[in-house]
């Protein structure tokens, strides 16, 4: 099995794959610096880049061409690193790059982002249209400083996303009700409702809902720390992930962040 299929596999299997090393010294460096030239002075902030036609037309017309010099060197870094083809072996489809863009996190003893789903309607209480659970993105999440527990490292609880994938195609169709479950502890309360449960363990099986369920009760106690999921990286590396999972980006406690990411979704879709 080549290398690209391997990482592709394990996204498959477990909703994420690391891996070390992946930018050589001269492209690390250069975005580091890119990112460290437009940062922001206060605050944590992510910055999209142009990734489309039109998106760079208008950079033309603006005469910003220190910007569309920036996105074009993101777009072929992007092939040079073959990460379309990897998107299209994860999907079994093909794939369009959607977006990069960059966080630029300052050293904090608040998380980044706590344990949550994307796409989950950030735990509103009424949603009027629900998403399809095909509309989705893969991210590699390229690392320009090193991360580590309680420093930036991205925790992820494997196969989580095969759980949230269902829980939406349930509430998509109308199988299951809505209610919120954007945050871990959310998410456990909703599976755990008995007609979710059981429309849950009908197409997953019950031994992932219960190994999930077990893996998670740190959540519930006093002190929910939990470094289980973290992933530890230096800089150079990259995960890739499927978005659908449990995922939260830890504290910033050592030094300042810088991280990379391109997301990718199946090309022409037309979901609603």
């Amino acid at each position: 099995m080549s290398e690209l299929s391997e990482l592709a596999e394990n996204v498959k299997l477990n909703g994420i794959v690391r891996k070390d090393n992946w930018l050589d010294i001269e492209d690390e460096k250069k975005a580091r610096d890119i990112i460290a030239s437009i940062k922001p002075k206060k605050g944590s902030k992510k910055s999209w880049l142009s990734t489309t036609l039109l998106s760079q037309i208008i950079k033309v017309i603006k005469f910003d061409f220190k910007n569309l010099s920036r996105s074009l060197y993101f777009i072929n870094l992007a092939k040079k690193l073959e990460l379309k083809k990897i998107a299209d072996k994860i999907f079994d489809s093909e794939t369009e790059l959607l977006g990069i863009d960059f966080y630029y996190n300052p050293k904090s003893e608040k998380p980044v982002l706590d344990w949550h789903c994307d796409n989950a309607y950030s735990g509103a209480k009424d949603v009027k249209k629900f998403i399809n659970p095909e509309n989705y993105a893969i991210k590699f999440f390229f690392y320009l400083t090193d991360v580590s527990s309680d420093n930036g490292c991205l925790s992820y609880i494997p196969k989580s996303n095969k759980i949230a994938y269902t829980l939406k195609k349930g509430i998509f169709e109308g199988a299951i009700s809505y209610t919120p479950y954007w945050t871990l502890s959310d998410f456990r309360k909703t599976i755990q409702i008995n007609n979710n449960f059981n429309y849950l363990k009908g197409i997953l099986g019950e031994n992932i809902l219960n190994e999930f369920i077990s893996k998670t009760n740190f959540i519930n106690e006093n002190n929910s720390i939990n470094h289980d999921f973290d992933n530890e990286m230096k800089k150079g590396g990259a995960i890739i992930f499927d978005e659908s999972g449990i995922h939260r980006g830890s504290k910033t406690r050592l030094h300042d962040r810088m991280a990379l990411r391109f997301f990718y979704k199946k090309k022409f879709n037309k979901i609603k």
